[in-house]
């Protein structure tokens, strides 16, 4: 059964409410998951029918200019993506319109532990990761509300590279 979060995320997605970032987030987790499409299907099957039925809701907003970036990721090219080794060890590139990043963790490694002061949404293009809370394979979406802890690992005896977006940071939130 998905959480709240999760459905919410997902009609936020369907009204256009979503920044860039987690919007192709959304997309990545429809086009690589069969529960992604099924629950974007189930959220535009209600809204079309909200719209039908009344004349007060907002016109939908559309991320069209995300879904080549979305079939791009899905398509999962990885040899030349311009990784860059952080500090901690942790490979990642730039992608999306705003922060949005690959991350790529190698065989037996893992992020260091670290919290989150807005909500950040994963999804595995390659490979499988853990971080505490489950296991998440190619497709996965894992969405991770402020204040949750967590230490994503790769999984398994292959690399793990994910699409990392998030929202926006409260201007009085440092973490």
């Amino acid at each position: 059964m998905q959480s709240d979060l999760y459905h919410a995320f997902m009609l936020d997605h369907t009204i256009g409410a979503l920044n860039d970032d987690m919007a192709l987030a959304a997309e990545l987790h429809m086009l690589l998951s069969k529960t992604g499409a099924n629950t974007a299907a189930l959220w535009q099957t209600a809204y079309t029918a909200l719209i039908e039925s009344s004349d007060n809701l907002p016109q939908k907003k559309t991320h069209a200019r995300v879904l080549p970036e979305a079939l791009e990721l899905a398509c999962g090219d990885f040899e030349t993506v311009p990784w860059k080794r952080g500090l901690t060890g942790v490979h990642s590139a730039r992608r999306g319109k705003g922060k949005g990043k690959l991350m790529r963790l190698d065989p037996g490694q893992s992020a260091p532990t670290h919290n989150h002061s807005a909500l950040e949404a994963t999804v595995v293009l390659h490979g499988s990761f853990e971080d505490g809370h489950g296991v998440y394979e190619r497709g996965d979406l894992v969405l991770a509300e402020p204040g949750t802890q967590h230490r994503p690992s790769a999984h398994g005896d292959e690399m793990c590279i994910c699409f990392v977006a998030q929202e926006a940071r409260p201007f009085w939130r440092l973490s």
